[in-house]
């Protein structure tokens, strides 16, 4: 499969070097072509042998400004790269001025010629070549290291990413197998159900968390199912209202096990209300592809909040990751008597 990626239009530049050599001379080539016309068409022959056999000094010189860049300008010897680069192209020239006088001498249109008028003629040009040559290579380098840079980015942030949801499928059971040993305790007629219940849930935290992205109906289903769980405990204790307005067949994904520790928040925070029912209210909305996730939770106003649990420590960072640059909005505000949390994602299709 890794070979088959790297033949892709997208990746040839990036594992196949040779690429860049042969669109550079087809470059070059292209460039030439009126000057090899014009010789071919009203010069005598051997000022073509001259061209052909200067062409191949010209094409050792290029490959040694190469070479001199790997040795010194990516070791950041800027200024000995440049004495250098220029002198080597410099003496190119001598040489193949010197070489241009004795291979066409015996050429009456050629006999006018003074050799420093040929030098000063051409010297303009190679050391702009030159610099062009520099400006390649550097663009090229750059262009692979940028890409491969962000390339181990994505994977740095991809294993963090995991290593993230792998705490939190822990972090969620430890929370719910504490409820399920107190109705243990108590010999509920409540423990099989939920047992069933958190069955599905780790079922769905084993295997569609692999996936980068499930649908966004899914990740409800996994909400209501928990909320299912936290509500066959609490029963009469319990006021709550679940409202969803996303389209059954919607075409969004999100984030697997994003959204649920928000929820998980918010049976914690109401657990410890000192009278009267628990009061949740939780509502999921769908605009194009803005996604809003609102829940509202009483609390008890005289309990300090602890610090931030490992559960939202970890979700916060994988929004960070997952929805950067504006795509992911978290508000969390402490009212009078109700908590609230809402959260706005920018979702992608299919």
């Amino acid at each position: 499969m890794d070979a088959i990626n790297k033949w892709k239009p997208e990746n040839i530049l990036l594992y196949k070097r040779w690429v860049w050599h042969f669109l550079f001379w087809l470059g070059y080539v292209l460039y030439r072509f009126w000057a090899y016309y014009i010789t071919v068409t009203y010069y005598n022959g051997v000022y073509l042998e001259y061209m052909l056999l200067s062409e191949i000094a010209f094409i050792g010189c290029t490959y040694f400004t190469i070479w001199l860049y790997k040795l010194f300008f990516s070791s950041r010897k800027y200024l000995t790269y440049f004495l250098i680069g220029i002198c080597s192209w410099v003496f190119y020239l001598v040489g193949k001025t010197a070489f241009q006088f004795y291979y066409l001498q015996e050429e009456p249109s050629f006999q006018n010629n003074r050799f420093l008028d040929v030098i000063l003629n051409n010297i303009a040009f190679l050391v702009a070549y030159f610099l062009f040559l520099t400006f390649c290579k550097y663009f090229k380098d750059g262009y692979i290291r940028q890409h491969f840079e962000a390339e181990k980015k994505q994977q740095q942030l991809t294993a963090e990413v995991n290593n993230l949801k792998s705490q939190i499928a822990p972090h969620f059971l430890f929370n719910t197998l504490n409820n399920l040993y107190g109705l243990s305790v108590e010999k509920s007629d409540k423990l099989p159900d939920l047992m069933l219940r958190l069955s599905d849930l780790l079922r769905h935290s084993l295997y569609e968390t692999q996936k980068p992205l499930v649908p966004v109906n899914d990740e409800i289903d996994i909400l209501k199912s928990y909320i299912k769980l936290e509500s066959i405990r609490l029963e009469d204790d319990l006021k709550l209202d679940f409202n969803s307005t996303i389209p059954e067949k919607s075409e969004y994904l999100i984030a697997p096990l994003i959204l649920i520790v928000f929820i998980e928040n918010a049976f914690k925070h109401a657990r410890f209300v000192d009278s009267g029912p628990v009061i949740i209210w939780i509502s999921t909305t769908l605009d194009d592809n803005l996604f809003t996730l609102m829940i509202e939770n009483n609390y008890n106003t005289q309990r300090k909040d602890s610090a931030n649990g490992i559960g939202l420590i970890n979700v916060m960072r994988r929004l960070e990751v997952l929805y950067p640059n504006q795509q992911h909005l978290l508000t969390i505000s402490r009212g009078e008597v109700f908590y609230t949390v809402i959260l706005q994602l920018q979702l992608s299709k299919y």
